[in-house]
């Protein structure tokens, strides 16, 4: 994209650019605030909560599937040209990876940008290098992109952010810009709160509505619940960051920009992040090609929410007929609803002199499949993302063994292994970009297999970084386990390989154990004298002699 030149034409290109990014933000923060409280609560935003919420437990379970914390582990490989002696940098830098993931404390937000990435359709980790680098996750409320009919984010000309900061840490963060005073002079702050997130629809159908007044009852509930909502009484400033793909410089220009339209750094991509690579990773499990921000997990999981929640209705209304039911007053006469309060309070006494009167109880009959309905509306939850019940943890009919389990098990998981292979490659491009990051800011000296001492930019920039036999996914652990017993006892690997592949607790320990073992079995090995073969005692020997 090429960029003007000109001062003022290069402010009214970026602003364009910005509103063209956010077009529609509006739309679809509306369509996220509903998403929230569908997760949250069970049901709509203006809804009361439902009795039990099927799709907070469903999208955990299914996270718990594509995605694990504890056991995802990284390894580097290396492209077709470069030399072998490369190759004895590989195991320090790979475990130096694996601690910086952990002690920067990705692994938990990547699990919490996948949950909400389910809930919405699409969520974002956001690197940033200051001293270390930290993850960050950005709701897709808060970003923008060029063409939305295009997927992939490194396929976008230009994408932007929107984020909210105090005046006075927009302060501190300018210490060192020349213009920090008039700068901070000229910026507007707001109170900032998410009354915006209503659809923009809606409050156009509010707004008409409300002129002439309005009369009648509300359902209000005055003490209300907890929604989850963080709620900020300082004010806050609007800011803009913008990232655009300069043809020019062959690297994106990060434009930073403070309510109302004042550009605070306009600088190349190189100097914030890394040249020509975004530090925005898109997680969308759900891809959909045309259309950039993907499906929504929830979105498919409402109306069965809905259906699940009316049925419950219906049935707590039948119980509650069953234990107090209707009553039928015939031949009665003068004020029915004492004579009812009689009939429903404990020792109450009903007379009357005309004949032929009586009381009917109309208590409705219990349908001996009450919940079956129920039952089937959680099934429907998951087959629609492809949870069977073997994964559940559930019995299945027919299985008549652990070997029968698992290969159905192993079956029926293939829809969910899908997802966590796309989810795999948001994984491996956050970790690729980390080890870019430690090349680039990181002056740690290693020590390579042959004690050589280097640093992380000293190692080829020919590298991606990937998952580790699938990892990531607790659905691959078992088939993994079984192929490494298999492989050590083919004897194509040893004790240390097969360590590494099952990642027991104390790793590193089980290691330095087994190495000292193995070191004093040699020793006594070679401390052994050798043994003395046996003599022929140069008898001959019958048998043989017949």
């Amino acid at each position: 994209m090429r960029i003007p030149s000109d001062p003022l034409h290069r402010e009214m290109f970026y602003r364009d650019l910005i509103e063209k990014c956010m077009v529609s933000l509006q739309e679809r923060k509306g369509d996220y605030s509903s998403l929230r409280a569908w997760y949250l609560f069970g049901a709509g935003p203006e809804e009361s909560p439902s009795i039990f919420n099927k799709i907070y437990p469903h999208i955990d379970q299914l996270t718990s599937f594509l995605y694990s914390a504890e056991t995802t582990r990284f390894s580097i490989n290396t492209g077709a040209a470069v030399p072998a002696t490369e190759q004895i940098k590989v195991p320090r830098l790979t475990l130096a990876l694996n601690d910086e993931w952990l002690n920067s404390n990705a692994d938990q937000v990547f699990s919490t940008a996948l949950t909400w990435s389910l809930v919405f359709n699409t969520t974002y980790i956001k690197l940033v290098a200051n001293k270390g680098i930290h993850p960050y996750m950005v709701e897709p409320g808060c970003m923008g992109v060029l063409r939305e009919d295009i997927p992939y984010t490194d396929r976008q000309e230009a994408i932007c952010q929107t984020y909210y900061i105090t005046k006075s840490e927009l302060y501190n963060r300018l210490y060192s810009h020349p213009k920090r005073d008039d700068i901070v002079r000229k910026i507007t702050t707001s109170f900032h709160s998410r009354t915006e997130d209503i659809p923009e629809g809606v409050d156009r159908i509010v707004m008409s509505q409300t002129n002439p007044t309005l009369y009648g009852t509300v359902n209000l509930d005055l003490y209300g619940m907890n929604r989850y909502k963080a709620t900020v009484a300082e004010d806050t400033v609007k800011m803009y960051e913008l990232w655009v793909w300069n043809d020019e410089t062959n690297d994106y220009q990060v434009v930073t920009m403070a309510d109302p339209d004042i550009i605070i750094y306009d600088r190349p991509g190189g100097t914030v992040f890394l040249r020509g690579e975004l530090p925005f990773v898109q997680i969308c499990p759900n891809p959909q090609f045309d259309y950039y921000w993907g499906q929504s997990e929830v979105q498919r999981l409402i109306f069965l929410q809905q259906l699940r929640n009316k049925r419950i209705t219906e049935i707590l209304d039948l119980l509650s007929k069953q234990v107090n039911p209707p009553t039928a007053l015939i031949g009665f006469t003068g004020i029915l609803d004492e004579k009812n309060f009689a009939l429903n309070r404990a020792g109450g006494l009903l007379s009357t002199d005309m004949p032929n009167a009586k009381a009917d109880r109309l208590a409705p009959e219990m349908p001996s499949s009450l919940f079956e309905v129920i039952h089937e509306i959680d099934e429907m939850f998951a087959e629609a993302s492809g949870i069977s019940s073997v994964l559940s943890g559930r019995g299945e009919q027919g299985v008549r063994s652990a070997g029968h389990a698992s290969q159905l098990a192993r079956l029926g998981s293939s829809r969910a292994k899908k997802r966590a292979l796309i989810v795999e490659d948001s994984l491996e491009k956050v970790a690729t970009l980390y080890l870019k990051l430690m090349q680039a800011y990181d002056n740690t000296h290693f020590e390579d297999e042959e004690g050589n001492p280097f640093i992380a930019e000293q190692f080829t920039k020919d590298y991606v970084v990937k998952v580790d036999a699938h990892s990531n996914s607790p659905i691959f652990t078992e088939d993994l386990r079984q192929l490494a017993f298999n492989l050590f006892k083919a004897q194509a690997i040893d004790k240390e390989s097969l360590i590494d592949l099952l990642e027991p607790p104390m790793k590193q320990l089980l290691k330095d154990k087994l190495k000292k073992r193995e070191l004093m079995q040699a020793q006594q090995q070679a401390q052994k004298p050798p043994q003395e073969t046996k003599k022929p005692s140069g008898k001959p020997d019958l048998k043989a002699l017949g």
